[in-house]
């Protein structure tokens, strides 16, 4: 099985590459990034470039058929699967119950709570100025009425849950860790007031620290300083 993915630097597919990284599967990486032409993609892709990051196209070792795939979380459960690794086949009964819960609340939950903070900063931020007033209005009153209560709740209950757990699914790494990551991330590093929960530190540091999230930084061309300063504006 081969893989190409086109990725997009500093965005929700960076956990595919890490996934990619982590199963040692054979792929190719292809940029998408605004300032890329479309005729980069033309020859990957029939002429249709890909409207979603993360997308991969799987080419069967037996077949000359082409399968495309996107949505991380489709990727990530597809390929873990084909692979026998970092799903549940490792994890013991107990163990499973918390690998469903939190891959899907990585996706289904977290990430669309997170998702709405950039939205409305990007509404405030095209705003025109003689009535960008009223756009702050919306989002001061969204915020303190519903998003900040929500989003403090949800990373007070991933401190508490990692508080006796080396990973989310009790002891071994899994497709939630990857999941989960990026939102958390993007919390932690937005908003100072979450640098007080120490298990999600510890969390962050600990998965960070493996060699093929390493090596998926630098295949992908993360870059810190630029991710930071894009989720900082969300709050």
């Amino acid at each position: 099985m081969h893989i190409r993915l086109f990725h997009k630097t500093n965005s929700r597919s960076q956990r595919i590459l890490w996934l990619l990284e982590e199963l040692n599967l054979d792929y190719e990486l292809v940029f998408g990034d605004t300032n890329i032409p479309n005729q980069e993609f033309e020859s990957h892709q029939n002429n249709q470039p890909p409207t979603k990051f993360p997308t991969v196209h799987i080419f069967n070792n037996h077949s000359t058929d082409v399968m495309t795939l996107a949505e991380t979380a489709a990727i990530a459960d597809y390929l873990s699967h084909q692979s026998n690794d970092l799903g549940i086949s490792q994890l013991f009964s107990p163990e499973i119950l918390h690998y469903y819960f939190w891959k899907n609340f990585a996706e289904a939950t977290f990430m669309p709570d997170l998702a709405l903070k950039q939205i409305f900063a990007q509404i405030v931020e095209r705003t025109p100025f003689p009535v960008r007033f009223i756009s702050k209005f919306l989002k001061f009153g969204f915020d303190r009425g519903y998003l900040n209560q929500v989003l403090n709740q949800h990373l007070f209950m991933i401190d508490e849950h990692l508080k006796t757990r080396q990973y989310l699914a009790g002891n071994q790494f899994s497709i939630a860790d990857l999941l989960l990551w990026f939102p958390l991330l993007a919390c932690m590093q937005s908003n100072t007031e979450f640098e007080s929960l120490p298990n999600i530190q510890r969390y962050l540091q600990h998965i960070q620290n493996r060699p093929a999230f390493q090596r998926a930084l630098e295949k992908g061309q993360w870059s810190a300083v630029q991710f930071r300063s894009y989720w900082s504006k969300a709050w």
